[in-house]
């Protein structure tokens, strides 16, 4: 019969609600797959914009590193040329002059003092950080070290000598200087300013230190009151102590 080839009315309904659920399924399963790319898109992001920042960060600390290295290794630039070493020497050679200062102020009646150059005024070849000029009270101008006399030379090299065992003395309790020895250079020296040296001399060896003097000036050797005599024989050289009581 004609009605029996056709499909039931009901059967299309079931069939279409079986399609539609079925489709229902499938879409549920596309949206929690979409749900699922979401949020891991989204924590990726999260997680993303904190690498970024941290990123940012360390590129900032790579960057104060960077020229903290630099000026440490004096390669910074528009900053003195001058490496990390360099710097912590001239802290204690800083110290070394304003030792030395006190003594040469007296040893030169106040005539001028040593100075330690400038960071500004350095960068020329030859120049290390750690070089010396000299400050005039008379013409109250800064000039190289070099510019100094024979005499005022050897004060300025007696002074730092003093001076750098002060600091060494000062820096490292357990270290003693106790002696030291000059040799020559008071020939070059006038008469004032000799008399003015070996009494500054003189107050040290009054201490703890022993201070040997290596000369062949007579008006030194007049002035010690302790002498080791070497002299020059025809069967050899021969030693002998003078001591004044």
């Amino acid at each position: 019969m004609e009605a029996d080839s056709e499909t039931d009315p009901e059967e299309k309904i079931q069939q279409a609600i079986r399609h539609w659920e079925e489709e229902k399924t499938r879409w549920s399963r596309l949206h929690r797959e979409h749900m699922s790319v979401r949020t891991r898109n989204e924590d990726a992001y999260v997680a993303l914009r904190v690498y970024l920042q941290e990123r940012e960060q360390l590129d900032r600390e790579k960057q104060q590193i960077s020229e903290l290295y630099q000026t440490a290794d004096g390669k910074l630039s528009g900053a003195a040329r001058i490496d990390f070493q360099t710097y912590v020497q001239r802290q204690y050679f800083r110290q070394m002059i304003q030792a030395a200062n006190r003594r040469l102020r007296r040893m030169t009646k106040g005539t001028f003092e040593l100075q330690c150059r400038g960071l500004a005024d350095l960068g020329k070849q030859g120049e290390v950080g750690l070089d010396l000029d000299v400050y005039s009270f008379v013409t109250d101008r800064v000039r190289d070290v070099k510019t100094l006399s024979g005499g005022e030379s050897f004060l300025a090299a007696l002074a730092m000598a003093l001076g750098m065992a002060d600091v060494i003395q000062n820096a490292a309790g357990s270290v003693k200087v106790d002696a030291m020895f000059i040799d020559e250079g008071f020939g070059s020296l006038d008469e004032e300013s000799r008399t003015r040296a070996v009494q500054v001399l003189q107050e040290l060896s009054g201490g703890r230190r022993l201070i040997g003097i290596i000369s062949h000036v007579t008006e030194l050797k007049e002035e010690m009151g302790h002498k080791l005599v070497v002299k020059k024989g025809n069967g050899g050289s021969q030693v002998h102590w003078e001591i004044e009581d």
